[in-house]
């Protein structure tokens, strides 16, 4: 009889264990993707733009920018406040005047006109032979890139980008991934408290 209890007892403290060992994992990767949320939103306030956070996606800026690297993008910027020259002008992130809706283009502003009190850029890859065959007005100009962390974007790349489709609907992976760390505190709760009751 007292050797039942022993396993009995060593058993639980196992499973206890296992449990809290789980809950660890599961609360910091929760903490993890609360904070990437919390972050970009702070850093929307703080750099005055709705996107603070960007990615390039094609090699037209190395070896200044590579493919992968993470840019931090200042917003809120009048014609005025970016210097344009071919060979430090700021490097901007913009929607494209072909196609405002595509992926933004970071390319450095070469060259600035004032037509009519309103500012327009002249832009170009610095990979890039020819200047970009369009002028980006000022209202087109997302921010100016401030810091370039080298390959941190393929992170937030890869829980933005790889999406998992459920029926007619496309789920990133890092919804996926807040809403089962969610689902798992729940259901660590409820077994935590029937533990309780248990006791009581």
């Amino acid at each position: 009889m007292n050797v039942m209890k022993k396993v009995g007892g060593a058993s639980r403290k196992k499973g206890h264990t296992l449990r809290g060992e789980v809950f660890g994992v599961i609360l910091l990767l929760l903490i993890a993707l609360v904070g990437s949320f919390a972050l970009q939103w702070a850093l929307a306030i703080a750099l005055q733009t709705s996107t603070p956070l960007h990615t390039p996606i094609s090699r037209s800026m190395e070896p200044t920018l590579n493919v992968g690297d993470l840019l931090v993008i200042h917003g809120g910027l009048r014609g005025e406040d970016i210097h344009a020259s071919p060979e430090d002008g700021d490097i901007i992130i913009f929607r494209s005047p072909r196609n405002p809706d595509a992926i933004p283009i970071v390319h450095r502003a070469i060259k600035k006109i004032q037509k009519d009190g309103k500012w327009y850029f002249e832009t170009k890859g610095d990979n890039n032979n020819s200047p970009d065959p369009w002028l980006v007005p000022e209202d087109y100009i997302i921010g100016k890139v401030i810091l370039v962390i080298p390959k941190a974007g393929y992170v937030l790349r890869s829980l933005d980008e790889v999406k998992i489709h459920i029926g007619g609907y496309s789920v990133t992976l890092r919804m996926l991934l807040l809403a089962l760390d969610v689902l798992a505190l729940f259901y660590l709760e409820l077994t935590d408290r029937d533990k309780m009751q248990e006791k009581g």
